[in-house]
């Protein structure tokens, strides 16, 4: 058993979250605990989760019942875990046959004494689009996924072109990786004071990741293998606030070198801001 927590948030969407539970289940490892926290979800809802994971014995559903914010909900449930390890998974993430073997080399990534967040591959519910392979910074003070919209297969057949210089079957070093999934120590979590609640929706996920970075906590992108991503289904109709904008640009402007761009994918970005 790995000492992993898992933090599920969600709001209805039941069948998402069954999903995501039973296919870490039947292709993740066996993890400590998992940890399903409801942001005002229906009674319906809840009972329908409750009722389709009421054999798993590890998995607790929690109810926080206040206005969404992501980095909200996301510490004060880790303040409820028991692992020494933390995966926080968006409930429109799916694990399949490609998936085995991909957190447990996250875990065992982010045991190493220097290492802070840990992400890997997600694919699109089509299973040939990438939607992350990996978090760069961008002159204009925001972020970008790796290799976004682009085919799975062509990036594997042409490593090393213009198109695709970094193989995203090998361990990288990143600025960031997505919150959609992302493993650390629970230690190191806390040594940074977890997510800054200033953001609300998004943009506090790769803020993480570039504080921890500053700690020297280094972010890894972990390769080969791939999760699916329903990109944000449970939320797909609300704005990002103008407060997610400014938080963002102020955080990532931390991380960006004016001379290379993204110090870590320099072949991507290098040459942006002239």
């Amino acid at each position: 058993m790995f000492d992993i927590s898992v933090v599920i948030p969600f709001k209805d969407k039941s069948d998402l979250t069954i999903a995501a539970v039973k296919s870490f289940l039947k292709y993740g490892p066996a993890v400590k605990e998992f940890l399903l926290i409801s942001n005002n979800s229906s009674p319906d809802e809840l009972e329908k989760i409750r009722r389709a994971l009421d054999e798993i014995k590890n998995l607790r559903i929690l109810e926080y019942n206040k206005p969404f914010n992501y980095q909200k909900i996301n510490n004060w449930a880790i303040k409820q875990t028991s692992g020494k390890f933390i995966l926080m998974m968006n409930n429109d993430i799916e694990f399949v046959k490609n998936s085995i073997d991909v957190t447990e080399r996250m875990f065992k990534k982010a045991s190493q004494e220097d290492v802070g967040v840990c992400g890997c591959t997600l694919l699109y519910d089509n299973r040939k689009d990438i939607q992350h392979a990996g978090v760069y910074l961008l002159p204009t003070g925001m972020a970008d996924h790796m290799y976004i919209h682009k085919s799975y297969n062509k990036a594997l057949r042409n490593v090393g072109s213009s198109e695709f210089p970094y193989d995203i079957r090998s361990d990288m070093k990143m600025t960031a990786v997505t919150g959609a999934c992302q493993l650390v120590e629970k230690a190191k979590f806390d040594a940074v004071n977890g997510m800054d609640e200033n953001f609300i929706i998004g943009g506090g996920d790769v803020d993480l990741c570039i504080r921890m970075n500053k700690k020297g906590y280094q972010t890894w992108f972990v390769g080969d293998g791939y999760l699916l991503h329903k990109e944000s289904v449970s939320r797909r109709h609300i704005p990002l606030p103008l407060s997610d904008f400014h938080n963002s640009y102020l955080s990532y402007i931390e991380g960006y070198d004016i001379k290379v761009g993204d110090p870590f994918l320099p072949k991507i970005t290098q040459g942006m801001g002239e």
